[in-house]
């Protein structure tokens, strides 16, 4: 059967992750949960979860959590045949643990994975065909060269496709300095159509954190919006000079915050595939990203949505 063209395609890193399964440092843990994560593979399978077509572009090793990363994102309806298998370098991993405190801390294995070897001679114009958004991070290009370069090209191909560039900074400071990061996000910035950020992104690649300050900075790109992610304050959207504000969704206990980020950026996206006001995206990207926060996982909180195009008030009742 032929394979629909997908809505959204997302290319970067998913590496296998481990983690105690209870509140401990990973020095005192007995045993460790194993499973899939990846700013972008979060995203597909929320997106994928919500009712939209997506394709994942990476590279894993042949190993078991190469093979564990494709049928699990195949499992979830995300498109995996753009994920190439590396003969020759391992898929990432790395280990995360939970403190009683709140704290989390990571610890990355991923140098020289398969997924760093991504490159633009792996992207083929036919992946990008038909979709309306092609979602990048900040993540990639940190990883090598080469997957910088991929990254830039993506933009081309999405711009070719008459896709939307969405580009979130995505800070990660095990992997580079903000000097470095702003050197390389700032020409990518500048080609995207929607930015999303958090607040820590925004003191990271900018400098600024408040809201009238990344407002601002916003202004000096040619974004259609720009969303400032601001956790426990809510979000808030940029359209030229005006800024639309949501307030935070109520969460009744926060089990694990990773992956919230994620949540919000689908269930904004989705929004926005669904034509949306900017407000109601908001909206769904909080309550997305609320579910995210309530349980242990990077996307166990993702929940599943069999038709899209509901209204917005049908998607209050399953956040």
């Amino acid at each position: 059967m032929e394979m629909m063209q997908p809505e959204v395609v997302t290319l970067g890193e998913c590496m296998a992750v481990l983690y105690p399964s209870e509140p401990i440092p990973l020095a005192q843990a007995g045993q460790l949960a194993l499973d899939i994560a990846g700013a972008e593979a979060n995203l597909s399978i929320g997106l994928s979860r919500l009712g939209h077509r997506v394709r994942f572009i990476s590279r894993v090793g042949n190993d078991p959590f190469g093979q564990r990363i494709r049928s699990t994102l195949a499992a979830e309806g995300v498109q995996t045949d753009a994920i190439i298998t590396d003969e020759q370098a391992p898929t990432g991993v790395f280990f995360r643990e939970w403190l009683p405190d709140g704290l989390r801390r990571v610890f990355y294995y991923r140098r020289f994975s398969a997924a760093s070897r991504l490159a633009p001679e792996h992207l083929h114009r036919e992946l990008f065909e038909g979709a309306r958004l092609v979602h990048l991070t900040g993540i990639t290009p940190a990883l090598s060269q080469s997957c910088a370069e991929a990254v830039a090209y993506a933009v081309e191909l999405a711009q070719e496709a008459g896709a939307l560039v969405v580009f979130d900074p995505n800070y990660r400071a095990p992997l580079w300095e903000p000097e470095q990061a702003r050197a390389v996000l700032l020409p990518l910035l500048r080609r995207a159509d929607i930015i999303l950020m958090s607040h820590e992104d925004a003191a990271a690649v900018f400098g600024v954190e408040e809201v009238e300050e990344v407002r601002k900075v916003a202004e000096t790109f040619r974004a259609q919006v720009t969303v400032l992610r601001r956790a426990e304050q809510g979000a808030c959207a940029f359209v030229g000079s005006s800024c639309i504000s949501v307030p935070a969704h109520p969460v009744a206990q926060v089990v694990d915050p990773v992956g919230a980020g994620d949540g919000f950026n689908a269930g904004f996206l989705a929004g926005w595939l669904r034509g949306y006001s900017l407000q109601e995206a908001l909206q769904l990207g909080t309550r997305v990203g609320a579910a995210i926060v309530a349980e242990l996982g990077d996307y166990a909180g993702f929940r599943g949505e069999e038709t899209p195009g509901k209204s917005s008030i049908e998607d209050k009742e399953r956040f």
